[in-house]
């Protein structure tokens, strides 16, 4: 027992010789310094690549498989030639009528005597309605009310509607794209159809509704949500996937989603979107 103590006690006291003391902290020092020299100038750290940040013309078309080209672009209609004005017709000279005769007055004839009034027929008494006919009576009446509620709840999204795309097309009037002459579609587009994508046309929307200034928020924060439209572009309903952690980022998401319940244009079929918001890239497109 005593030889294996002292053993022990021996391998112990080479552990705190002095090269295995000089090598600790040489290791120490290496490990101390490796972080700060990390983020000093000589190892720059490098940004991620983002894509290019780009307005989008909410007057253009959405559709579901859009072609390369400019989301920003507008379609430019050929102007019709003016058609050119009808000669003016020579005015005819009036002929003056040939006065005619006067006509002889004509008798005038006795007055006849009156027929003596008849005597009014009694009305017939009106039928009886039975339970059966007027419940029939009471479901027409509500199917009809029913309908011209339908009718009026159209009309006034039609006129929102109209309200949207002249806004639109009011912004629209104020982008210009940097390609002249550039088609219809988007940046990576590999389709064939000539417009916008639908997630690029719902995040101009809600960019249009979002208002908050640089001064409110401090860092870059990030929220990510998922939102659910139907094909005539109305928000059925929406959540956030993960909030950014900034209170009041968060909340002027949620404003800005709010007030873009209805989209301008129409989509081509009821669709679901997974939009990232970012504070910088949304004060850029400003």
């Amino acid at each position: 027992m005593e030889s294996s103590r002292k053993q022990r006690w021996k391998q112990l006291q080479s552990l705190f010789e002095p090269g295995f003391r000089r090598m600790l902290l040489v290791s120490f020092l290496l490990h101390l310094l490796l972080p700060i020299l990390y983020h000093t100038s000589w190892f720059p750290k490098r940004d991620p690549i983002k894509p290019p940040v780009y307005k989008v013309n909410l007057v253009n078309k959405i559709v579901k498989n859009p072609q390369a080209g400019r989301p920003e672009a507008t379609v430019k209609k050929n102007k019709a030639k003016p058609k050119p004005k009808p000669k003016a017709k020579p005015k005819p000279i009036p002929v003056k009528p040939k006065a005619k005769p006067k006509a002889k007055p004509k008798p005038v004839p006795k007055p006849k005597p009156k027929p003596a009034p008849k005597p009014k027929p009694k009305p017939a008494p009106k039928p009886k309605v039975s339970k059966a006919q007027d419940n029939a009576r009471l479901d027409a009446m509500a199917a009809l009310k029913a309908k011209l509620e339908k009718q009026k709840a159209e009309q006034e999204r039609q006129k929102k509607l109209d309200a949207l795309r002249a806004a639109a097309a009011k912004q629209s009037q104020q982008i210009e794209s940097p390609v002249v002459d550039a088609p219809v579609g988007m940046p990576d587009g590999k389709g064939d159809e000539a417009g916008i994508s639908a997630i690029a046309a719902v995040q101009e929307f809600i960019q249009q509704q979002w208002s908050l200034s640089k001064y409110q928020v401090a860092g870059n924060p990030e929220a990510e949500a998922l939102l659910v439209y139907s094909a005539n572009g109305t928000l059925l309903h929406y959540r956030f996937i993960e909030k950014s952690g900034n209170t009041i980022f968060d909340e002027s998401l949620a404003k800005a989603i709010n007030k873009a319940k209805q989209l301008p244009e129409e989509l081509p079929e009821k669709m679901e979107f997974n939009i990232v918001f970012n504070l910088k890239e949304m004060l850029d497109r400003q």
